[in-house]
């Protein structure tokens, strides 16, 4: 003996016509929240965080560059020893890296080089 399901009353059948479809109510409130503004919003706040943070980053470079170069001669020269110059060829390319992306990090900086993008100006943070 088989039982038929029963209905349920307070379910909507599917396809009814009662309420707009599911994407058109969530689209009205995207709209009445103006999420996309929103969005734009928090998407450009977030570049100019980025923007700062990049360009702090290059100063803070720039102006300790003869800090990090003494910190890597002192691990190079460590690791060195450690391993007894066998892998001296390894340890310059790493120490070359570490020197390069010092270099970049340091143009970064807000110096009026010509590598600088233009953009909306930022207000100093409060930290």
């Amino acid at each position: 003996m088989t039982e038929k399901p029963q209905e349920q009353p307070d379910q909507p059948e599917r396809g009814s016509s009662s309420r707009p479809p599911m994407a058109d109510q969530i689209r009205a409130k995207m709209e009445e929240y103006e999420v996309d503004r929103h969005l734009n919003d928090l998407a450009t706040t977030l570049e100019n965080a980025v923007r700062t943070g990049m360009t702090k980053a290059g100063e803070f470079a720039h102006e300790h560059k003869g800090d990090f170069e003494r910190l890597i001669d002192k691990a190079a020269g460590a690791v060195d020893r450690h391993t007894d110059g066998k892998h001296a060829d390894k340890i310059q390319q790493v120490r070359g890296s570490l020197e390069r992306g010092v270099d970049k990090i340091a143009e970064q900086r807000s110096d009026g080089t010509p590598d600088e993008q233009g953009g909306p100006d930022v207000p100093p943070s409060n930290g």
